[in-house]
């Protein structure tokens, strides 16, 4: 235990197994889990990218994580963190009619099967190939059963979504920054106005 301690606070390319409990569930794609120690530490499944809980499907897809994961031990591979500091790994779980066996079911690849995530294809290329084969047959075979998000007739993928909610966000600063100068010449400009007013008025 104490070697996995230190290999997963070291900066190594190689990837570590964080032994683990699931002790919340964020969103569709992130949980946090306490350690051995007792560390809280927050997990962004790798390979899939689940609806924002403010999108259609978003909490079927927290609801569906909950029930895969939530209160079990899990074996978390891993190799990276975000920009956000978050644990990016493959989140492994036991079978359920088997508790006490050892983690090896992907609960990413469980979400994409059930249709309440994407394979997050852009972020793919630290996958092994036989990931790569699993995830898209995974969401293959999801959308051609209507499963999950499949099932609406239009659905936007949460990168889409994120990076739209950005620019709404970029736009509604701009806008008050704008205004806020408005703001600043109205008051301002009176100000002047008096200024050279007094000064006229004394000299005469």
């Amino acid at each position: 235990m104490l070697v996995c301690a230190l290999s997963f606070f070291a900066a190594t390319p190689m990837a570590a197994t964080l032994q683990a409990t699931v002790v919340g569930v964020i969103d569709g794609d992130t949980v946090t889990v306490i350690d051995a120690r007792r560390r809280k530490i927050k997990v962004r499944l790798s390979g899939i990218d689940a609806p924002e809980k403010q999108q259609a499907f978003g909490r079927q897809a927290s609801g569906n994580l909950k029930l895969l994961v939530l209160g079990r031990t899990v074996g978390v591979v891993w190799d990276k963190r975000d920009n956000y500091g978050r644990v990016i790994g493959k989140l492994l779980v036991a079978p359920s009619a088997c508790s006490h066996c050892d983690p090896v079911e992907d609960a990413g690849l469980a979400q994409v099967s059930a249709g309440y995530a994407w394979w997050y294809r852009s972020e793919s290329r630290e996958q092994t190939h036989q990931d790569k084969a699993r995830y898209a047959f995974a969401e293959n075979a999801a959308r051609a059963r209507h499963l999950g998000l499949w099932a609406a007739t239009r659905r936007e993928p949460p990168w889409e979504w994120r990076h739209a909610q950005e620019g709404k966000t970029s736009t509604v600063l701009a806008k008050a920054g704008r205004s806020i100068r408005q703001a600043k010449t109205i008051v301002l400009h009176p100000i002047r106005t008096t200024r050279h007013w007094l000064t006229s008025a004394g000299r005469g």
